[in-house]
């Protein structure tokens, strides 16, 4: 498409876009990640597919998503902490932006492709992921896959599993949806109301559990072990998520816009920042999340927000003459972060999104383009953007004035009741929009980059004469007491008296009200269990293991094994051991083993926790492999397990 507007470097940002997508076709038609990453990622041609790529590099854009199914037919999660899934789940943003190609071209045998990898793939995780005690989907956060650049450093692989991340809900929460819709269409119609209803409630369950009213915004993540707690930063590319899903209602969606943290260079990826961790997603803005957050902001009527958003991401654009990965969010650079690219896909996308659906306000339908542009004042004019194809047609789109309502609508010449191209219309035809010069909400919180307190360390559980104490060492002068997830006690002083039993934390308050990550969770149980068991897991038939253990009381215990997983480090590869676990013959859940670095066969360390309803006296538990249980890598998907530690669920 052309495209004019009343600034030149408005069109030349756009036109960099537009160059640089081209440029990111590989030679087999793939979109390349970026100058520095090669080949196709899924998360990150998927975010780039439903910001814009989808309307601008269609062919490529589909071939890419095709590229990442494996060969048994399931989306490639192909990074993520301790070898890839179930550690990492948001390759689940796959759907989204399969149905958005939908969208684009409106081609019914595309969604018959995808229907059967969509749903396996969801089904896996709904075997896999799902916490039946919060309703949530586990896994690290979407795109945030760094592991010290968003998780408190104790925090090892089978921990970021456990944690349940606002982005990544919001990416689940969108797949059901989907699903739900295809199942509908394209199924016999009989699993359509309970993919539904699944649907419905992980959106229940992210407004019940993540929500935070005191501060108008979603928590980050529920973190810890067996008890988890909030994480009450702000995470942009979740809380944006949850307004264009509609998970967010319209009156607490408009107000959190206005309450987002913003800073001069852009909106950081969470804020406030980790202490000591050098800049990546900590202390940086990405391009493409504040692209998502752009259109959130669009879609709340917001021009405050929007002018900030757009002028950022056009700053760095035009001043690095390229779409950067990152910049450093408190100075404005694209140096200074631990890894950055030219050329990124997904900063490419964030740039064209920004005008094809906030100042165009193109948003594709499954039968047609609703128009709903939001153009600030200080932007006012006439911006044209001509020989865009959608579909069986091509559109000259004209949008004139400013505001974030539509005036009048006119295709063609006719004017219209509603904003609204039907798909039905094939051919070339002219769309003319005028604003209405007002906006339904606006404001922006412009915020000094802050950090909070690090986070206290070590902490033990100390016996002496004088009984069990809590310690820890923290520069700062307060904190706050958790046993078991709940706030007990506050002190000025570094240590605890322990009289329960359970698992404790403590966090440092800070001086601003941002208070630190919660410690490594030490626990002391005068009922705890440990039962040798020296064994090495394999795929082959009939190579489970049964454990024959002793409780002295029923109930629900917490169960987790000593373990061993040298086959890669924490960062790379795909060969995280999963297996189910059954109690009594009943199945109970699935244990995570994820990789703990390449050759370290000594280092033993926690596997994921489950909670098992044991009888009192002897209980048999069972791990074994069974068809959800097969990892990214497929071939290779073992461990040595060392021991398993019960400790009764207070």
């Amino acid at each position: 498409p052309r495209y004019s507007a009343p600034t030149r470097p408005e069109e030349a940002v756009f036109n960099l876009a537009l160059e640089e997508s081209i440029k990111a076709v590989e030679p087999d038609s793939t979109l390349r990640t970026g100058v520095r990453w090669g080949g196709v990622w899924t998360r990150d041609v998927s975010y780039s597919t439903i910001l814009g790529i989808s309307m601008i590099q269609t062919e490529a854009a589909q071939k890419s998503l095709m590229a990442k199914v494996d060969r048994l037919g399931r989306i490639i999660q192909d990074t993520g902490t301790g070898g890839s899934w179930p550690c990492s789940t948001d390759r689940m943003i796959w759907v989204m932006a399969a149905y958005e190609l939908y969208k684009a071209t409106g081609d019914e045998s595309w969604k018959e492709t995808v229907y059967p990898i969509i749903k396996r793939s969801l089904e896996d995780d709904r075997l896999t992921v799902y916490d039946t005690a919060t309703g949530l989907m586990r896994g690290e956060s979407s795109f945030l896959d760094w592991r010290k650049q968003e998780y408190p450093l104790w925090m090892n692989p089978s921990d970021i599993f456990q944690s349940e991340n606002l982005g990544t809900e919001c990416v689940h929460y969108a797949a059901w949806d989907i699903l739900a819709k295809l199942e509908g269409e394209l199924g016999d119609g009989t699993e359509a109301a309970r993919y539904r209803q699944f649907a419905d409630s992980l959106k229940t369950a992210i407004n019940d559990n993540l929500w935070m009213p005191d501060k108008g915004w979603y928590a980050q993540y529920l973190y810890g072990r067996e008890y988890p707690i909030r994480s009450p930063r702000f995470e942009t590319l979740g809380e944006a998520l949850t307004i264009l899903l509609d998970i967010c209602p319209g009156p607490e969606a408009a107000s959190m816009v206005a309450k987002a943290p913003c800073e001069d260079f852009g909106i950081p990826c969470f804020h406030p920042q980790i202490k000591g961790i050098p800049p990546y997603h900590n202390d940086a803005m990405w391009p493409f999340v504040q692209g998502f957050w752009n259109r959130a902001a669009a879609k709340t009527g917001n021009p405050d927000a929007v002018l900030h958003g757009i002028a950022c991401i056009y700053r760095a654009a035009a001043l690095f003459l390229t779409n950067k990965e990152n910049v450093v969010i408190y100075n404005g650079h694209c140096k200074g972060t631990e890894i950055n690219s030219s050329r990124q896909l997904w900063s490419i996308a964030g740039a064209l999104s920004s005008v094809l659906n906030v100042l165009m306000g193109i948003d594709m339908q499954d039968d047609g383009i609703a128009f709903r542009p939001l153009v600030p004042r200080e932007m006012a004019g006439e911006r044209k953007l001509e020989q865009f194809k959608w579909r069986n047609s091509v559109l000259d789109i004209s949008v004139d004035g400013y505001g974030a309502g539509i005036k009048s609508f006119s295709i063609d010449g006719e004017l219209c009741d509603s904003a609204f191209f039907p798909d039905n219309l094939e051919g070339r035809h002219s769309i003319s929009i005028t604003l209405d010069g007002k906006f339904p909400s606006g404001g922006i919180n412009m915020t000094a980059n802050t950090y909070t307190p690090g986070t206290p360390a070590p902490a033990k559980v100390l016996g002496s004469s004088l009984g069990r104490h809590f310690v820890w060492a923290s520069d700062a002068d307060s904190f706050i007491i958790l046993r078991n997830g709940i706030p007990v006690d506050t002190t000025s002083l570094g240590s605890f008296h322990v009289e329960e039993d359970g698992e404790y934390q403590v966090i440092a308050m800070g001086r601003d009200g941002w208070n630190s990550f919660a410690s490594e969770p030490l626990e002391y149980y005068s009922d705890e269990i440990v039962a040798k068991i020296g064994f090495k897991t394999t795929k082959t038939a009939g190579s489970g293991i049964k454990i024959n253990i002793s409780v002295p009381h029923g109930g629900p215990w917490f169960a987790r094994f000593r373990y061993n997983n040298p086959q890669a480090n924490f960062e790379d590869d795909n060969k995280c051991c999963n297996r189910t676990v059954k109690v009594n013959g009943r199945k109970a859940g699935l244990v995570v083993f994820p990789q703990l670095g390449k050759g370290l066969t000594e280092l033993l360390l926690n596997s994921s926790c489950l909670k098992l309803d044991l009888e009192e006296g002897q209980n048999t538990i069972e791990l074994e492999f069974t068809e959800e249980n097969e990892n990214m890598n497929i071939d290779v998907n073992e461990c040595y397990i060392e021991d398993i530690r019960l400790t009764p669920a207070i």
